[in-house]
């Protein structure tokens, strides 16, 4: 990266849901290797990502749909995500955006979010390397149930 922060390509793995509040979940995992953790996500960007990984779209834009055609607008590309920290078991990531003139923008952004534009743009995700050291697992028999 740009900054000298040490990264590691993620993918999404998959996504878990259970009844009840705060029972989704997104599993990142190393693109090229077994470390891989959860992170808990609200009802609104599961349904956000359902809709990104199987294509399907909405009759009129919904938040995440805003934001892309903010960068579009602005002439703009999502180049990456990246999950850059961890505090109190709250993640911390960027929308990595690539202007015309070839300067990247980083913005803010919850990783969850972050994800779901990802995927609507099949751009990457990249997760800091102290973060992956931090909370990344090799999957268990019990995953994360």
């Amino acid at each position: 990266m740009k900054d000298g922060l040490e990264v590691v390509e993620c993918v999404l793995k998959e996504i878990q849901a259970t009844e009840g509040p705060g029972a989704q979940i997104m599993v990142i995992g190393e693109a090229s290797g077994e470390r891989q953790f959860p992170i808990f996500i609200g009802i609104n960007e599961m349904d956000a990502l359902d809709r990104a990984l199987h294509g399907r779209e909405t009759v009129r834009p919904l938040t995440h749909d805003l934001v892309l055609n903010v960068i579009d607008g602005m002439g703009g590309r999502l180049q990456r995500v990246l999950i850059d920290d961890l505090h109190d078991d709250t993640f911390f990531g960027k929308l990595v955006v690539e202007l015309n003139s070839g300067e990247e923008v980083l913005i803010d952004s919850r990783p969850s979010d972050a994800i779901v534009l990802a995927a609507r743009r099949r751009a990457p995700i990249f997760v800091a390397a102290h973060v992956l050291d931090a909370i990344g697992q090799l999957p268990s028999a019990d995953e994360f149930e």
